[in-house]
C-alpha cells in the first residue's frame, strides 16, 4: 500500500498508511487523516487511490495544497512528492518495492501517525496567508536543500534543521591540509542554510569569495579546503 510520511519537528517522522481508496485530510473530526490545525481547512485535500495511480485534489481550502513547492489545484503523486497542507508537510510514498525507505529510514519501522490521538493546535491562528506561505517556502527549503559533491554527483548531504560538520572529525571528510577535527559546518537558522568557518588555516568560499560565515542560496559553489560542494534545493 501507498504511504504518506508527515513530517514533524518536534515528534520526527511518522508514517501514515493510505489504505482506502478516497482519504480525505484536514482537521475536522470527521476526516479519515486529522492534521489539527488552524491552518487546515475541515476538509481540506484528498488523495484517491486506484490499485495504481495516487490522485491528489485540493477541496477548495482556505490556504491551498502545495506540492513540491508549487500550490495546486490537484495532481497524480509519484513517490518522493512533498505535499504541504498548512504548516503540516508530508511525503507521499508509493507502494513499490523501491519506495520503502525515505532518506535512508526503513518505512516498517516508523512511528504510526494515530489520528486519534491529534490535540487541536491553534498556533498559527494569528499568521496571514502570506505569513503562511512564507513559512511553507522556508520549511521546503530546510527539508529540500543538499550539498552536492563537484567530483560525484550521485553523493550529497541533507543538512535538513541539523548541524552538518565537515574535516577529519566531522560527518564529511574534505581533502587538503589542515583539515583535522572539525573546520566547518552548515546549519539552519531558522530561514537559511548558514556555513560556518571554525578552522583558521582551511579556506572556505562561496562563488570564488572567501568567507567566516555566509547563508547558502540556491545554486551556490562551496570549496571546504580542496573539496568542493554545490547547495542546491530540489523539488523531489
Amino acid at each position: 500500500m501507498p504511504r504518506l510520511v508527515i513530517v514533524n519537528q518536534a515528534e520526527g517522522l511518522r508514517v501514515y498508511d493510505i489504505e482506502q481508496t478516497n482519504t480525505v485530510m484536514g482537521r475536522g473530526e470527521d476526516a479519515d487523516l486529522i492534521l489539527p490545525n488552524i491552518s487546515v481547512s475541515r476538509h481540506h485535500a484528498q488523495i484517491s487511490w486506484d490499485g495504481q495511480t495516487a490522485a491528489l485534489s485540493d477541496l477548495q481550502s482556505s490556504n491551498g495544497t502545495m506540492v513540491n513547492g508549487e500550490r495546486v489545484d490537484s495532481a497524480t503523486l509519484q513517490s518522493g512528492d512533498e505535499i504541504v497542507l498548512g504548516k503540516f508537510t508530508m511525503v507521499y510514498m508509493g507502494d513499490g518495492a523501491d519506495n520503502r525507505f525515505y532518506k535512508g529510514r526503513y518505512l516498517e519501522y516508523m512511528v504510526k501517525y494515530n489520528t486519534e490521538a491529534r490535540s487541536f493546535d491553534d498556533s498559527t491562528f494569528a499568521m496571514s496567508p502570506a505569513q503562511l506561505q512564507k513559512m511553507q517556502e522556508e520549511a521546503h527549503k530546510m527539508r529540500n536543500a543538499r550539498l552536492i559533491l563537484i567530483t560525484n554527483s550521485n553523493r550529497y548531504w541533507h543538512p535538513e534543521d541539523q548541524t552538518l560538520t565537515f574535516g577529519d572529525g566531522g560527518m564529511v571528510r574534505i581533502e587538503g591540509m589542515f583539515t583535522g577535527g572539525v573546520v566547518a559546518e552548515v546549519t539552519w537558522n531558522g530561514k537559511h542554510h548558514v556555513i560556518q568557518k571554525h578552522a583558521r588555516m582551511t579556506k572556505v568560499v562561496v562563488n570564488e569569495e572567501s568567507v567566516t560565515t555566509r547563508p547558502l542560496r540556491n545554486g551556490d559553489r562551496v570549496r571546504i579546503g580542496n573539496t568542493g560542494f554545490r547547495y542546491e534545493v530540489t523539488n523531489d
